[in-house]
């Protein structure tokens, strides 16, 4: 691995874009890297996949890769980001979606085979929308990622997911980015 150095002044505005306790100089300037990418390549990419998924390696939902100690950087359902880029609010976009296609609360679960029950339920982990009037469980990101994916094959939309291992000795692949990609057809 090539080593590159800085001046204390370039190390300085890194530090700036940094996650304490998560980001590495290594994931930093990938993130830079990255922006910089999407910004001067944005109109030659096609609109459906983001800019910074080319050349990543592509996982689909008869192939799952072991997602644990994962960080999700970015997603879209149908065309629409969460409100936050983490599974959970994934997984939210997913149920809310689904819910309002089929219509009701057991259509979803039908759907999304995911522990949802109508109403408020906040204990054992699970999470009350009260704008939808249901409340689902909290999940793994492995079983976050079969979520979406049973919901966006459900609906027939597309589901497009840009994430990467954490720096982790347990990680699958630490360090490296992936994709999670369905296409409706």
């Amino acid at each position: 691995m090539p080593t590159i150095e800085i001046t204390d002044y370039d190390f300085a505005r890194l530090q700036k874009v940094a996650v304490p306790f998560i980001d590495t100089p290594a994931t930093v300037f990938t993130k830079v890297m990255d922006a910089f990418e999407r910004a001067n390549t944005a109109a030659a990419a096609p609109a459906s996949v983001p800019v910074a998924t080319a050349n990543l390696p592509v996982y689909h939902h008869d192939n799952l890769p072991p997602l644990t100690h994962t960080k999700l950087l970015e997603a879209t359902f149908d065309g629409k980001q969460p409100e936050k880029v983490a599974w959970d609010a994934l997984v939210r976009l997913a149920l809310i979606e689904t819910k309002e296609q089929a219509g009701s609360i057991q259509g979803l679960r039908k759907i999304a085979a995911a522990n949802i029950v109508e109403g408020r339920k906040d204990d054992e982990g699970y999470k009350f929308l009260p704008e939808h009037g249901f409340s689902y469980q909290g999940v793994s990101a492995e079983d976050a990622v079969k979520i979406v994916f049973r919901c966006a094959k459900g609906l027939k939309v597309n589901l497009f997911a840009e994430f990467e291992w954490r720096s982790k000795d347990d990680a699958y692949r630490p360090g490296e980015r992936a994709r999670l990609e369905y296409r409706a057809s």
